[in-house]
């Protein structure tokens, strides 16, 4: 499709406007790691300068639309253009509004990935690194949604994307005067939604969409941010805590997913997420066996694309690792070449797993279909294997572990402990997280986890992966100031926070009182 011209949108503004907070529309210097940061709060830096070099504006062209775009707002805007005309979309970082939005702009769409800051990092990081204020995330929607410009002519406002459980479940949809709320996958229902509103409709307060068709999903018509390009959706594991797996579970064929990747490779997009639950069940068999060709394929046909400097795929499981380690072989040389990520002088690519616990008791209860085609009785096996099959070729992933899910005792703390104990001498860079009842997931209804309700052993976890992450992917000069900066940080605040049960992971952290890391991972 020909770009927009600067004529394009008329003198009373577009029909329908897209947009979404300043951190969803940035691609935080092609960094997607430095995205989580979203997710810090506000009284660490002024987000003036953060807007400016952290999580700048993507370009935009001359008419002010954005050059990029969250991989989710393309699909709508794909949607919507194929029934209303490109001429009645724009597609805007929260700076151009008022270029876009006039007396004639009936709907207005926004995507957020956390308008609350309620998500699983949000509530964890803002929580840990205290300091004061709301997470970034949220301030920034908080932001936009004030926006004068957005009611000035009476426009219904849209919020979708996947956080927007988080305004519906916090209770603040009349709070923001949000006409409506999408939750979930909007290909089959948003396209309605905006057909009311340009129809001056009453609008339902909230909607919880239907899961497309595969064929139901239009390719994107314009670049996504991080050149983000769905290879699949849905995981269909079951896990209780995660959304995902409420979702329908397809492949998108080939020729879909390369349609995009060209399309971003030519607009300039450097970099290529492959976003998937699971990359490796691209195109699975039954019980989860992974389709080695698939794969290896997929990866292949996007590295040749011209123009593509980096791969990074979204997410994996450790089950198809272990099953087929010949797949990892085949593609590990591809990512490495195609990566963006270098851990003290050593080039690697990465993966986001999700390691979650080491209770066996827990995954049999929450997550039990996480290790198929094996059995919940061998998950520390599958970690370890998988793990050191990633790091022989190359890749060094991310592995989530969740504090706190329901019913978990000391026991299953301790169990976890053992299987990082089990890991010391991987790469592996670990993201503890504390368990949240997203409005999407099995677990819904369940209690948030807090800091305040961490016993010392929970504590004890979530140090030791941040120092094995301050070992390994830091150099030891770096890794002593932050020490220090910990330990200065724990009379200040955590004390007087959280008391004495804090003391030794914060001299854990610091490297006072030593992990039973070596000292060889962190050369």
């Amino acid at each position: 499709m020909p770009l927009r011209k600067p004529e394009a949108i008329p003198a009373e503004g577009a029909a329908i406007v897209l947009t979404g907070p300043a951190t969803d529309m940035s691609d935080f210097n092609l960094s997607p790691f430095r995205a989580f940061t979203g997710g810090f709060p506000t009284g660490i830096i002024p987000r003036k300068l953060l807007r400016k070099y952290w999580y700048p504006p993507v370009p935009s062209y001359g008419d002010g639309t954005a050059k990029y775009a969250p991989y989710g707002m393309r699909k709508i805007e794909a949607l919507l253009v194929r029934e209303f005309g490109a001429d009645s979309v724009a597609v805007v970082h929260p700076n151009s509004l008022e270029r876009v939005v006039g007396p004639g702009t009936k709907a207005i769409g926004i995507s957020s990935m956390e308008p609350a800051g309620t998500g699983f990092v949000s509530r964890t990081y803002t929580s840990l690194l205290g300091f004061g204020g709301e997470p970034v995330a949220a301030a920034e929607f908080r932001d936009l949604v004030n926006k004068p410009v957005l009611r000035r002519w009476g426009a219904k406002i849209i919020l979708g994307g996947s956080g927007a459980w988080q305004i519906h479940k916090s209770k603040l949809q009349a709070k923001y005067d949000v006409d409506c709320i999408v939750m979930g996958e909007g290909e089959r229902t948003a396209l309605n939604i905006f057909r009311m509103a340009l129809n001056n409709e009453r609008l339902p307060p909230l909607v919880e969409a239907e899961s497309p068709n595969p064929e139901e999903v239009p390719c994107i018509l314009r670049p996504s941010i991080f050149g983000t390009v769905e290879v699949t959706r849905g995981c269909g594991r079951g896990c209780r805590f995660c959304s995902p797996t409420m979702r329908r579970s397809f492949s998108f064929p080939l020729n879909h997913i390369m349609k995009e990747v060209q399309l971003n490779a030519k607009n300039g997009t450097k970099m290529i997420i492959l976003a998937s639950d699971d990359i490796f069940l691209y195109k699975s068999k039954k019980r989860f066996l992974p389709n080695r060709e698939a794969v290896t394929s997929l990866i292949k046909s996007v590295a040749a694309v011209p123009g593509v400097q980096y791969i990074q795929p979204a997410h994996a499981s450790l089950a198809p690792v272990v099953y087929d380690p010949e797949m990892v072989e085949e593609i590990g040389p591809i990512l490495l070449e195609k990566a963006n990520w270098v851990a003290n002088g050593t080039k690697h690519s990465s993966v986001e797993i999700g390691i979650e616990t080491g209770s066996i008791r827990l995954m049999n209860e929450h997550m039990k279909g996480k290790m198929l085609p094996y059995e919940p009785t061998e998950w520390h096996t599958i970690v370890t294997e998988g793990v050191d099959i990633l790091n022989a070729n190359g890749i060094w992933p991310l592995a989530t572990l969740i504090v706190g899910l329901p019913g978990e005792a000391e026991e299953d703390t301790i169990a976890t402990l053992d299987l990082l104990d089990e890991l010391r001498q991987r790469k592996v860079f670990y993201v503890p997280l504390l368990f949240t009842s997203e409005e999407d997931c099995m677990l819904k209804k369940a209690r948030h986890m807090d800091l305040n309700h961490l016993s010392p052993l929970q504590w004890d976890l979530i140090a030791t992966c941040w120092e094995r992450n301050l070992s390994v992917f830091v150099s030891k000069g770096l890794h002593k100031k932050i020490g220090l900066a910990a330990m200065t940080t724990y009379p200040l605040y955590y004390r007087w926070k959280h008391g004495s049960k804090v003391l030794r992971p914060m001299m854990k952290l610091a490297g006072w009182t030593r992990d039973s890391v070596s000292t060889e991972a962190s050369v």
